[in-house]
């Protein structure tokens, strides 16, 4: 476990998790905020979409049944079934039942995208669409372990963090209620619980070895780096997108 938490810190400290972009966003530092985070929404949602494809790609590269198990609820939770114990931690965030369950998530971004007023029907940029393709990639063609690194350790486990940043800014520079961004709050709860059961997976995989240790870490970096990468991209069209406006 000092290992994980070693790791967990690493992830957290990365700089995709306390990017610029981000940081820009949540103290409102942009001249048009409303732009830039239509333009989030816009593209974000892009990656979004395929989260099931990543957690699919993860499964099939499962052995042991019962982490398979795991990740088919994670997978089930994506397309809108909650359990119990979820409804009552999103309760205490003010999130009503009716809101998510049964509602697959891609389709809460969208409804999230509507209610900004982002063109949700446009084709992905070019660097959202470098990112969704290399994640997939990365997962696809990496060991088990690497992507549960990727997926878990590079991914769910820092979704919290991420996120905080993007709610700041939508709760105080939108008039949104927060049905309409719902996603984002509910991913800060939901994803823990994935990020945790990915830990639990993860350090079972790590028991083999060092090598499973450096190919977890491995799977890891790859993935933040990847978000990274994105959001030095997201970084300069919104600058980009602030200055012409």
């Amino acid at each position: 476990m000092p290992h994980m938490e070693k790791l967990i810190s690493e992830a957290e400290n990365h700089r995709a998790v306390n990017h610029p972009y981000l940081q820009a966003i949540g103290n409102g530092s942009f001249r048009n905020m409303d732009l830039i985070l239509k333009d989030f929404a816009g593209q974000y949602g892009f990656y979004s979409e395929w989260f099931p494809r990543y957690l699919t790609a993860v499964i099939s590269k499962l052995d042991n049944a019962e982490h398979r198990r795991h990740l088919l609820d994670n997978l089930a939770e994506e397309s809108g079934s909650l359990h119990e114990e979820d409804l009552i931690a999103i309760r205490a965030l003010g999130i009503q039942d009716e809101w998510v369950q049964g509602i697959p998530h891609p389709q809460l971004f969208r409804r999230f995208q509507e209610a900004i007023g982002a063109d949700s029907s446009s084709k992905p940029g070019i660097e959202v669409a470098i990112w969704r393709e290399s994640f997939l990639s990365l997962i696809q063609n990496n060991s088990a372990i690497s992507a549960v690194g990727a997926i878990g350790l590079g991914t769910e486990s820092v979704v919290k963090h991420i996120y905080k940043p993007i709610i700041n800014s939508i709760s105080k520079f939108t008039n949104l209620g927060l049905e309409e961004y719902v996603f984002f709050p509910l991913h800060t709860e939901v994803d823990d619980e994935h990020g945790l059961i990915l830990l639990s997976i993860a350090e079972d995989l790590a028991k083999s070895g060092p090598e499973a240790e450096w190919e977890l870490r491995k799977g890891m970096l790859k993935a933040l780096n990847l978000r990274a990468a994105y959001w030095d991209d997201m970084y300069a069209r919104a600058l980009a997108i602030d200055q012409n406006a």
